[in-house]
Parts: structure tokens; sequence; C-alpha cells
């Protein structure tokens, strides 16, 4: 995990993009990222940027997430998620979910993602 933002950036129903380590897909090497929110209990959730229904990022366009209902939504086809599960509560998504990433409050600072793979030249140190 890495540092992502600070608890504060996130009040106002904001996100806060960060990216994360690229991934083997059909055409080699893709770059992703992922968003961070926090849940009505203020604690900070992270997620894949990358909806299920379709395989585009969840906040393309203007980069809004949330409804006034405090869910979040697809700008692409109005799949609806719960910010705490990332379930899929209404819209083309057919029952799936958001892919979860592990984030955490440490002092005032968000830390999120995934482990980054060591580069070749670190391997086997501590």
């Amino acid at each position: 995990m890495k540092r992502v933002c600070n608890l504060s950036d996130l009040s106002g129903r904001r996100s806060v993009r960060f990216d994360l380590p690229p991934a083997l897909g059909r055409f080699g090497f893709q770059p992703r990222e992922g968003f961070v929110v926090a849940s009505a209990d203020g604690a900070p959730r992270a997620y894949v940027n990358l909806c299920p229904h379709r395989g585009q990022p969840v906040d393309l366009g203007d980069g809004r997430l949330f409804l006034a209902d405090g869910n979040l939504e697809c700008q692409a086809h109005g799949a609806v998620f719960d910010p705490a599960t990332g379930a899929c509560v209404r819209g083309p998504c057919a029952g799936a979910g958001l892919r979860a990433l592990p984030a955490e409050v440490r002092g005032s600072a968000v830390f999120a993602g995934e482990p980054w793979p060591a580069a070749p030249d670190d391997a086997g140190e501590d």
C-alpha cells in the first residue's frame, strides 16, 4: 500500500485517484488506477477504477462519483454501487461489484492499493 491522500481530502463526498501496478491484459501490460472514498461511517474504502459492466473507469468524464443518495455511480452507463462494500445496488452491472483494495488510516493519512512488484534488482533484498 502507499500513501494516497489525507483523510480530510475525502470529506464532502470527494474521491481521490491513485496509480496501481500495471496488469497483464490481452494487449500486454496495461496501466491501472484505483480510487478511494470515505463511506458513510467515515472509513476509507478503495476500489479498482474499473466498472464491471463495461470495463471503463467508474469516474469517466467529469470524475464525479457520488449520487445525492450517497451511492457511487459509474458515469458511462449508470451502474450504481454501495460505497461501503462496492456491491452493485442497481443498473446494468448485473450483480457484479467493484474490486475492493486494502485501505487504512495511519495518523491523518490514507494508505491504499496493492503492492507493486519488486524490480529484478530488488529480488532477495529485505
